[in-house]
Formats: C-alpha cells, structure tokens, sequence
C-alpha cells in the first residue's frame, strides 16, 4: 500500500578513498653564466608547487613544479656565497581504485628527500623523492522518512551524530610591505634566499565570517652591497589579518584554515639615502577553509503499523564524524656538537629547519607523535679551505597529546609546523638550538547507521474486526519495549497503560509484563 511520508534530505561525507605515492625527479641544472664556478654545495632548498590536480574515474593527474635555490661557494677559502634558482617540473598520475570524477579530492606533497652533487664547475645534478597523499570525499545524499506525525504507524527514533558542512572556500590574500633595515645592518647588494612561513595562527568563527589571524615571518640571507660576497641575514615579523566571508557559519561552528604560502617575491630598493636598505615584499597566502556544526539529528531507524505487515526499506551508511581535536604546543632545546670530520665555528650565520612526522599512534584519550627536526646550520669557520661551513643535524622528539575520547582504533591525522629557532654558538663545537613547535591533530571514527528511506504497507484489508489477546511476557536480556510492542503487534502506550513502569526506558529480564495484543 503506497503511502506519502513526510521526508528530509540527510547530507553525510563520506571517504572515497586514500592513496599515498612517491615521485622520483631526477635533472641536471647548468649555472648561468652571470654565476661564477661552482666549487661546494651549501645547501639545496626546495619548495613543491602542484599547479594543476585533475580527478577522472580511478585516478588524479597531478602537474607543477619543484622549485629549488642553491648556496654554494665559488673559490677554496673564499667566505662569498652564490645563489641560483632552478625548477624541474612534475608530472604524475595517481591511481585510485574506486574514485570517481565528481569526488573532492585534498592533496597534501611532501619533500622526502632532496640531493644536490657537483658534477663538474657549471653542472648539478639532482635528484628529489615528493611524497604524495591524496584523500577523496565524496557527498552522500540520502531521502529518508522523517519523525512527524505518523499517521497510526509506530516510530522508533533515534539520534544521528553528523557533521553538516556550513562553507567551503578558497581564497587568497595579499601582504604588501616595505622592510626597510636599519643603518646598523649592512646594506642589500644581492638578495640570496628568502624564506617566508606563518606563526601563531588564531582562527575565530563569528556571525557569517571568519577572522584570521597569524604573523608572517621573512627570513633573509643577502650579501652586502660592498661586493665581498659576505652573507648577512636579516628577520623580519609582519602581522597579517583577514576574513572569510561565508553565511551559515556561527560563532559554534567548527572551522579549519589551511594558510600556505603561495607565491613571494621581494626586490630591493633605494631609501633617501640612495642605499639599498628598503625591501619590497609582496606575498601571495592562500586560504584553504572547512566548516561545519556538528549536530544531532533525530531519524526514523524502525518502523510499524499494528494490525498490519509492514515492509520498511533501510539504507546503511558509513561517514566520518569528529572525535576530537587538538592543538600542542611545545619546545626543543638542544646541544648540537660538532662531529670530528666537521670544521669549528666561528660565526653562526643561518639556521633552516624542516619538520617530519614520522609516526602518529592514538591511544586511549591521547595520541603519541614521533617526528625529527632536521637541521642545517650555515656557520663561518676561518679554514684556509673552507670558510663557509654547514652542518646537518637530526633531532627526534616524541610528544604525547591528550585526546579526550580518542580510541585507538580512531584515525588521526597530524600536522606541524616550526613556530621559531634559534641556534647559539656556545664554543667552537658547541651550540644551542631551540626550537617551538605546534602539532594539531585531529581524531575521527567511522560510524555506521541505518535509515529509513521507505515504509510500504503489505495488508490493505482493515474491515476485519480485530479480536484482542492477552498474555504474560517475561522480559529476556536485550530486550526492549519497542521489541517488545513489535513483536506482539501492540504499541508501546497499550503496554504502559495495563503495567505499572516507572521508566519506559528501564526494563529489566525477568519482569512481568501483560501484553493485550492485536489478534487479525
């Protein structure tokens, strides 16, 4: 018997899949002319760019760029210190059973490993390991029944937990700003490298947007304009401030902002002096922004009519919800000796680091991070061969984060970020890092529930007189009055209306109960 039901559309997210993947770049890079000889690589630096991620059926083709800077020194002894920039393009395909076009798919790349060896005066060769990690959602739109009034038929309810996404956006924000150094730093002749990266991020929902709050760190390493080819560097903390627009988002939304870098350029200018002391810095940060409220909805899970067969159509569902979120922060401090083979110090000059997470693993109302902090120090050390140093160091840490509700069979995902270092020489094979660093985590369980989307009705024939029936029921384990109801045709209000039952919800085995049932 086909009958109109009162119905609602329920949204879930749902994984459509995860795939991780290595690209191996291998290339050479020949100095420009205007570069002097290369004699020893300082440093290779890399930064991926994906430009291009384009989702087909069972798989992602993925294109962009590496792109590298390279210090190096020119002449044995000699304290100058070169740049050059190269890139060397990406091209791959990652295959995912099961993906389809119209998925949402977030990849997050890695620089694994970067190497960089001399093979003559004005050719480097390469090689680079970009691990790729691509996660696909997928929207599940399911028309099911929903509570109202029924219409004489028994509803059984319950409670969905969900998560219903409230905005998704990208946008991206501009920093335009004038450095301009003071007279006791040296003034700018070349601009080596220069590194740009956000700290002490603060992200607030409020009434249809979000504020956005964080600093922008420039780190310079430059040559003075004397022509000696010495490396200075210089730090600059820019604060940086914006809104994402977006209507249903409250302040109890749960949002997350993932802030990249994504393009920077700095040029050097004249202050009134006519020296070049004044950077111009423009710098390009995309916005990556999720939001969602997480909710309870009430869902019809079982249905039935007394009197009659009744045929109820169910759809499972699998999705997401989140457990907990987390953010730790946390410092290092380490003595950092030099190995024999390594030349003294004399001056620090820079100091880079790169952060690796290495193992993430969720225990009971927590989770334990490993990772290692991997180091490179630019120092001077005054040796007739080797005037420009530099030193390689790892430093593993373990952190434990309290997680409430966090089971370990929960998938956590990790991310971390280097918030400030500093490195002091304490003698000439001795020194002193600290770091800060912020992990956030974020823990989510898979729940599976079961919806009604239709209630068909078998038996049309009511005109017969339904003779009633009683009888004595013992409760069994398990049971409850819906059970109950159910399994002898009645309904829950006949069988509160004969028994004396303080609590519908608090029955116990072994209670007597009176059923009248409905006998057809």
């Amino acid at each position: 018997m086909p009958m109109e039901w009162e119905r609602e559309e329920i949204v879930l997210k749902q994984q459509g899949g995860k795939q991780a993947s290595q690209i191996l770049l291998e290339g050479d890079i020949i100095a420009p002319d205007s570069k002097p000889d290369v004699n020893e690589v300082l440093c290779c630096h890399g930064k991926v760019k994906m430009k291009d991620v384009r989702v087909g059926d069972d798989r992602i083709n993925v294109s962009g760029d590496l792109d590298l800077t390279i210090l190096y020194s020119s002449e044995k002894g000699d304290d100058a210190v070169y740049a050059m920039k190269s890139s060397l393009p990406i091209e791959d395909i990652i295959y995912m059973d099961g993906l389809e076009k119209d998925m949402q798919v977030k990849l997050t790349t890695t620089l694994e490993h970067l190497d960089c060896q001399v093979i003559n005066d004005r050719k480097l060769g390469i090689k680079a390991v970009i691990g790729l990690t691509a996660n696909a959602e997928r929207v599940h739109k399911v028309n099911v029944v929903a509570p109202g009034d029924s219409g004489g038929m028994a509803f059984l309810e319950g409670k969905l937990r969900m998560e219903e996404v409230v905005a998704e956006k990208k946008e991206g924000f501009t920093v335009k700003e004038e450095i301009t150094l003071p007279q006791t730093a040296p003034a700018v002749g070349e601009i080596l490298s220069c590194d740009f990266y956000l700290t002490d991020q603060e992200v607030r929902p409020m009434d249809g947007k979000v504020m956005i709050r964080s600093n922008l760190i420039v780190n310079i390493l430059y040559t003075d304009d004397q022509g000696t080819g010495t490396v200075h560097s210089w730090s600059e903390k820019i604060p940086f401030n914006g809104y994402l627009e977006a209507d249903k988002i409250t302040p109890k939304s749960v949002v997350d902002v993932n802030l990249t870098i994504d393009d920077a350029s700095i040029k050097t200018c004249l202050d009134d002096d006519g020296e070049p002391r004044i950077l111009d810095m423009n710098v390009s940060i995309m916005s990556e922004m999720s939001a969602w409220d997480a909710t309870e909805k009430t869902v019809v899970t079982d249905a039935y009519a007394p009197g009659m067969e009744t045929e109820v159509m169910r759809e499972t569902v699998i999705y997401p919800v989140c457990i907990c979120r987390a953010k730790n922060q946390f410092s290092l401090k380490e003595k950092i000796t030099l190995d024999q083979s390594e030349l003294p110090m004399l001056q620090a000059g820079k100091t880079w680091g790169t952060l690796h997470i290495q193992d993430v693993s969720p225990q009971e109302d927590m989770i334990q991070v490993e990772g290692v902090l991997n180091v490179e120090i630019m120092y001077l050390c005054q040796e007739d061969d080797h005037a420009v140093c530099m030193a390689n160091k790892g430093i593993p840490f373990n952190q434990k984060i309290e997680m409430k509700g966090v089971m370990p069979s929960d998938e956590v995902s990790t991310k971390g970020r280097l918030e400030e270092m500093d490195f002091q020489i304490l003698s000439d094979r001795e020194g002193e890092l600290y770091a800060s660093i912020v992990l956030e985590a974020d823990a989510k369980r898979q729940e599976t529930a079961q919806l009604v989307t239709d209630i068909r009705l078998k038996n049309t024939d009511i005109s017969q007189k339904p003779m009633a029936g009683a009888v004595i029921y013992t409760v069994q384990p398990g049971d409850s009055l819906w059970k109950i109801a159910k399994h002898f045709d009645t309904t829950i209000d006949r069988i509160l209306m004969v028994n004396d039952i303080e609590d519908p919800d608090k029955i116990y085995p072994g209670q007597k109960l009176l059923i009248i049932k409905m006998m057809r």
